[in-house]
């Protein structure tokens, strides 16, 4: 598990963190964020720096999306392995996956800042030691051993230049007959990338079910969020 060190209260200088609550039914979850997208960009010029900016500091309307679909469904997660890629949303996804029963749950992100609230973010809601975290780029994916039963994601389908990669690594990521479950606001380059896992690596992965989840954003707004069900292929 990453250790969290005297990093974490450097962040607040760089970055305006924010402590929210956001409750599920019975669960309440505490998460440190930073306040809204302007905030996170405020003082930045370089675009060579926002390419590779941590937007996982962010409680995206995605990463809520695809938790209540999980409350929906306990049985997604229920007693099996997961992996969350591109912990976005500062891991609640991973986290509302351990609280329905995950056996495992290890969350990845490449960048350092992220994986420092993924890690504060797992202990304040009592998962020090419960969910893990790991640096991971997927075009240098490190060897995780065993396939795991579930890969979530969301709003991880952004940028094109990383599709190409992330279609060569899910296959090492599913274990046969495992889940695929993602979540987007139904940006186009997303169901492009729909589009080719279909067309590409077919012969992996079952047709992709895609549901809309109406929820509410952090500042109130309501959104429309697509969730993306694919099951991999038994062999």
């Amino acid at each position: 598990m990453l250790e969290i060190s005297s990093f974490i209260a450097g962040l607040p200088k760089r970055y305006p963190l924010v402590d929210v609550s956001r409750r599920f039914g019975n669960c309440e979850y505490r998460l440190t964020c930073v306040r809204d997208q302007d905030a996170l960009l405020s003082g930045i010029t370089d675009e060579a720096e926002i390419d590779n900016f941590p937007f996982g500091l962010l409680l995206w309307a995605s990463a809520i999306a695809l938790s209540e679909r999980i409350i929906e469904e306990p049985s997604l997660v229920a007693r099996k392995s997961v992996l969350e890629i591109g912990a976005g949303g500062v891991g609640l996804p991973g986290l509302v996956a351990k609280q329905m029963g995950a056996e495992r749950v290890l969350q990845t992100d490449y960048h350092t800042e992220s994986l420092t609230l993924l890690a504060q973010n797992a202990a304040q809601n009592g998962y020090a030691g419960r969910v893990e975290q790991l640096r991971a780029d997927w075009r240098s994916f490190p060897e995780l051993g065993q396939p795991f039963d579930v890969v979530i994601g969301s709003d991880v389908l952004y940028e094109r230049t990383l599709h190409d990669p992330l279609l060569t690594l899910l296959p090492r990521l599913v274990v046969p007959g495992g889940l695929l479950l993602l979540s987007d606001p139904m940006r186009p380059q997303a169901l492009s990338f729909m589009a080719r896992l279909e067309a590409e690596t077919g012969e992996e992965w079952l047709p992709a079910v895609m549901t809309g989840q109406r929820t509410t954003e952090p500042d109130g707004g309501v959104r429309e969020i697509a969730i993306f069900c694919v099951r991999r292929k038994k062999f």
